[in-house]
């Protein structure tokens, strides 16, 4: 039977080390969506986190109706936030669009964009990661993982079921 692509929530996984953060080495993995899935709305699972520092690139969107698609200009969000729920319930009044962001909490976890799709979360140490990637899957439906299969900078597809194959580096 063929994997229905269309239906799936997470398209890929990559665990990652972030030794960049100044806290020293971090677990981090990268979730690719689903094209048509807004990713902001994940942030709501985040949303008893305290913000300390926001870095949010926005535009307004454009109407779907017009003839000529007016294209708005990039701002930075010059708001501050206390946490993740006021920071929704902000962007659920707005007609804004997230082009870029990257959100640090005092619990030290990160989240910001990753490519096109992409979110990558950066927290503490593994157990902290490992249990967070294991939510993310479980909410999307898909299946479990075993985690300790994965290797490091590797991307991984997400099957339906739960199955793992090996992404190529190049693909033809």
């Amino acid at each position: 039977m063929k994997d229905n692509q269309g239906h799936k929530l997470i398209q890929s996984i990559q665990l990652r080390h972030s030794s960049w953060l100044e806290e020293g080495t971090h677990r981090s993995f990268i979730i690719e969506f689903h094209p048509n899935f807004n990713k902001l709305s994940m942030l709501i699972h985040f949303k008893h986190l305290s913000i300390l520092k926001l870095i949010f690139h926005y535009r307004k969107k454009s109407a779907e109706n017009r003839k000529n698609k007016k294209q708005y200009p990039q701002h930075k969000m010059r708001l501050s936030f206390d946490n993740t729920l006021e920071l929704l319930t902000y962007l659920s009044i707005k007609s804004y669009e997230a082009n870029w962001f990257e959100i640090r909490f005092k619990n030290g976890w990160v989240i910001k964009n990753d490519l096109l799709y992409g979110l990558e979360f950066i927290t503490n140490n593994s157990n902290e990661r490992d249990s967070l990637l294991e939510k993310f899957i479980s909410i999307s439906g898909q299946g479990p993982i075993d985690i300790n299969s994965l290797e490091i900078n590797e991307t991984y597809f997400l099957g339906l079921d739960g199955s793992l194959t090996h992404k190529p580096i190049f693909i033809f």
